[in-house]
């Protein structure tokens, strides 16, 4: 059985702060059931409730349980402190989904607040107030301790962080158990502590690198402590026992693979990024903006007349797009528009389904390239039979303070000595094809839950999940989509998809956090900044789009990175934002060559 005595300790001195009533109180139990918190160490968060209600043995207790909104409402009644029902209940939360803390206020009953939450907020930043006495507790190791502080000093709460607690509480039972200190520090091991138990061992030798002997006699316990780690070990038959900061855990090096060197030669744009010419073995066909007439307003007059065997009517969308005969095997002709990498949904020529790319700014076009056939199959399975338009926007060339143009389709914060295997996607993915197979939405939701350990690392997955379920369920549709934002790292291409699947989808709040996290992670990408004010711009933050691109503008968005290759799509954007007609913005940045529209 595990020991809570640095628990019960802390607990202890705490309940003397809630209000004994005997009679029914009102309590708000808020637990955070987004996705990072299926690693909270839960045995300790019901040990804070367990010794709660044995103070507060009477309640009407409120539970909503949140991620990126509240995902459920329940009422309990707990009397003579058994508040069982409440952790049956808890037992059986799901966690999925991003977090956010926006509706909490709103929905707390006055009374105590008990809020169990790592505080990592990606969908906003919101802090709310609780009419009541707040306790914030955590017990995750990866939190937001900023967050959780804030939470408290706005409320006038109490934090109960278990992770902080821990080291403090034992060191303090052992240094009451064990005879003492016989080191604190110094050399190589400066911070590091060791307890021992039993009167005759002693620290002997050390030297520079911090590498110590202990003698004592068989069976003598040494802690030793360093940080928030802490090895408990026992002397040998040899009465002697060696130990340093090596010890204490592993030291990882870095290791650096040296970049090919490639020769000049004439390259196309392939799904798999630049390729040789000459190798490919199929024809494609590329323009480039040099192509794309300066009267062009949308995507759609980008490539009138640009391409053979390409047709698209004078009021069609750009999805609208046909590259093969109207008589295909699926029943759609429509092809499908890739943008720097991101596939976008596709709309449906036989349900009149259309989704719409009004979106593609024609000035921030770098490069539209035709693959029909085995060119756009290869890559894209049967998502490219009616042909592929691959779409590379500016801000995806000019990623580097030297405007040196980068092939999208490589990992760029990687160097490697080969080159990088791409997964073939089908339509039907393995686990698409097993959604595919149930009934209701219940049942396929409950597969989705069963496979992330297993696909929850593949990049495209949750937005592949994400667009299954939209049509049937927009808000389930939004959760998982919002693991992206929930997980620790995400790479920039699904970053960037899942913000281009918000303005699809005309979700633009999740648009903007998706873009928002990207420049977070990636602020030495120029697109990474383009993407924030277009989404802002898209969801009608105005004001917040014209300051990003001003920054651009002015390179202070990132006095390190190069944005002059941008100047004229950018100053195409602040110019549109400015003469927006009954639009009121701040423009005492704005360059006033920016502040005339241009015909």
């Amino acid at each position: 059985m595990k020991s809570y005595r640095p628990i019960l300790f802390m607990a202890s001195l705490m309940l003397g702060a809630f209000a004994n009533a005997q009679n029914a109180q009102n309590v708000t139990i808020c637990w955070d059931a987004s996705l990072s918190m299926e690693n909270r160490d839960i045995d300790k968060e019901y040990y804070f409730l367990d010794a709660y209600f044995k103070t507060v043995q009477n309640a009407e207790v409120t539970l909503l349980t949140f991620n990126n909104q509240i995902a459920s409402q329940d009422v309990f009644e707990v009397s003579s402190s058994n508040w069982s029902a409440i952790k049956e209940k808890l037992k059986k939360v799901t966690y999925d989904g991003a977090t956010t803390f926006e509706s909490l206020g709103s929905y707390a009953k006055q009374g105590d607040v008990l809020l169990f939450t790592d505080g990592m907020q990606n969908m906003g930043h919101s802090t709310p107030n609780f009419n009541g006495k707040l306790y914030v507790v955590n017990s995750s190791k990866r939190f937001d301790r900023g967050s959780l502080n804030l939470l408290s000093i706005v409320n006038d709460g109490t934090l109960v962080d278990f992770t902080e607690k821990r080291n403090s509480d034992e060191l303090s039972e052992i240094s009451e158990e064990y005879s003492g200190t016989i080191y604190s520090g110094t050399a190589g091991l400066s911070g590091a502590e060791v307890y021992v138990k039993g009167n005759e061992a002693q620290r002997s030798t050390s030297n520079e690198r911090g590498v110590f002997t202990i003698q004592g006699v068989p069976g003598d316990t040494l802690i030793v402590a360093y940080g928030n780690k802490m090895e408990k070990q026992v002397l040998g038959n040899n009465k002697t026992m060696d130990f340093s900061l090596g010890e204490m855990g592993i030291q990882l090096q870095e290791v650096v693979v040296t970049d090919k060197k490639y020769t000049a030669e004439e390259t196309i744009t392939t799904g798999y990024g630049e390729e040789n010419k000459d190798k490919v073995g199929y024809a494609v066909q590329s323009i480039t903006e040099e192509d794309i007439p300066d009267a062009a307003t949308t995507a759609n007059m980008a490539i009138q007349g640009k391409f053979s065997g390409v047709n698209l009517d004078q009021n069609d969308d750009l999805s609208q797009v046909r590259m093969r005969p109207r008589h295909t095997f699926y029943g759609n002709h429509y092809g499908l528009i890739v943008i720097d990498g991101v596939p976008l949904k596709q709309s449906d020529s036989y349900s009149g389904t259309i989704n719409r790319t009004d979106f593609i700014n024609p000035e921030n076009i770098a490069e539209i390239t035709v693959l029909k056939g085995l060119a756009a199959t290869n890559k894209y399975g049967t998502l490219g039979v009616n042909g592929v338009l691959l779409i590379t926007t500016k801000t995806a060339k000019y990623t580097k303070e030297n405007g040196e143009k980068v092939d999208m389709a490589r990992l760029t914060d990687n160097i490697y000595e080969e080159k990088i295997q791409v997964n073939n996607k089908t339509l039907v993915t393995p686990y698409l094809k097993e959604l595919k197979g149930v009934k209701n939405v219940r049942e396929a939701y409950d597969i989705y839950l069963g496979q992330r350990d297993t696909y929850g690392d593949v990049p495209e997955y949750f937005l592949d999940v994400s667009n299954f379920f939209q049509k049937s369920s927009p808000e389930l549709s939004e959760r998982i989509a919002s693991n992206i934002l929930e997980r620790e790292s995400s790479s920039y291409e699904t970053l960037r998809g899942l913000s281009l699947a918000g303005i699809e989808n005309g979700n633009h709040k999740l648009a903007v956090f998706a873009a928002e996290r990207m420049l977070e992670l990636f602020p030495n990408k120029i697109q990474s900044y383009f993407d924030v004010a277009m989404a802002h711009k898209n969801a009608g933050n105005l004001q917040d789009a014209l300051n990003m691109l001003n920054g651009m503008a002015s390179g202070e968005a990132n006095p390190s990175l190069n944005f002059a290759p941008m100047e004229k799509i950018v100053g195409a954007e602040i110019r549109n934002l400015v003469n927006r007609k009954g639009v009121r913005l701040d423009i005492a940045k704005v360059d006033p060559k920016y502040r005339n529209n241009l015909t």
